[in-house]
């Protein structure tokens, strides 16, 4: 027997369509630290300008260390040499860069960036844990996602750790802040966008839907999944058929897994 996985969010869909030692993990508002030789070096090639300056641990070499000095030099990007990151406690693989705040835009901005025909959101409903929304914007970058809606609360602040699991996908995505999820979900099908959430316990799987024309993408965070308002918001509700006994997936999975049927569809 199939199983239907739990702890994300459903679409159904029978609808017509229209068409100083400080820790870096505390500074979303000032300036942010993010570590790791991909993350930094994806910055430098797509947004240069973010980064404010770039600390190199020293007695570390390397061609992509190399290549990091190199395009920092090019944009005019102090580079320091120390014996210590601010960092000490992560996987920093001997670089750290202290960047400007991340930017956020505002939904009437991000629609008017998006020149898609079909542009996909993706809305992030109580992501808590860091390593999840790296992975998350990860799995939305490369699937082409136009956009991410992060609410101001219940949601993890975007830190180093984040860009780092991000693997460089945090200079190539969009981000929206929002006060209330629920009141934007609402402007957004005052725009023509269905609402999918991803729900565990819905009817429908996601092979069974057409995720054709504009779409927002609704997954809940880890555990509860979506909450309830938010939930009354979406239009569809859509599970991921399971074939073994487990009845859930992590969060960032099952980002992966909708978005990518998304896309599988839209290819054909």
């Amino acid at each position: 027997m199939v199983k239907k996985a739990k702890a994300y969010s459903r679409p159904g869909q029978n609808k017509p369509r229209s068409s100083p030692k400080h820790s870096p993990e505390k500074e979303q508002n000032a300036s942010t630290w993010i570590w790791g030789i991909h993350p930094i070096l994806e910055l430098l090639k797509v947004n240069p300008i973010k980064i404010l300056e770039i600390t190199i641990l020293e007695g570390k070499s390397g061609e992509k260390l190399k290549q990091i000095s190199a395009l920092a030099k090019q944009n005019r990007i102090t580079v320091h040499f120390s014996k210590t990151l601010i960092n000490e406690s992560q996987a920093h693989q001997g670089v750290e860069a202290k960047t400007k705040p991340v930017s956020f835009l505002s939904l009437h901005e991000l629609l008017l960036k998006t020149k898609s025909s079909q542009p996909l959101f993706l809305a992030l409903d109580s992501i808590q844990d860091p390593h999840n929304l790296g992975a998350i914007i990860r799995s939305a970058s490369a699937a082409g996602v136009h956009g991410i809606i992060i609410p101001k609360d219940r949601s993890a602040p975007i830190t180093g750790t984040v860009a780092k699991t991000a693997a460089g996908a945090m200079a190539l995505v969009n981000f929206c802040q929002v006060t209330n999820l629920s009141d934007t979900l609402q402007q957004l099908k005052e725009k023509n966008f269905w609402i999918y959430g991803a729900d565990g316990n819905a009817d429908q799987t996601v092979h069974s839907c057409d995720f054709q024309g504009a779409i927002c993408m609704v997954i809940g965070g880890e555990g509860k999944g979506i909450r309830p308002l938010v939930k009354k918001n979406c239009d569809f509700l859509v599970s991921i058929p399971m074939h073994s006994s487990l009845d859930s997936l992590n969060a960032s999975v099952a980002a992966g897994v909708i978005l990518f049927e998304v896309v599988r569809q839209r290819s054909k």
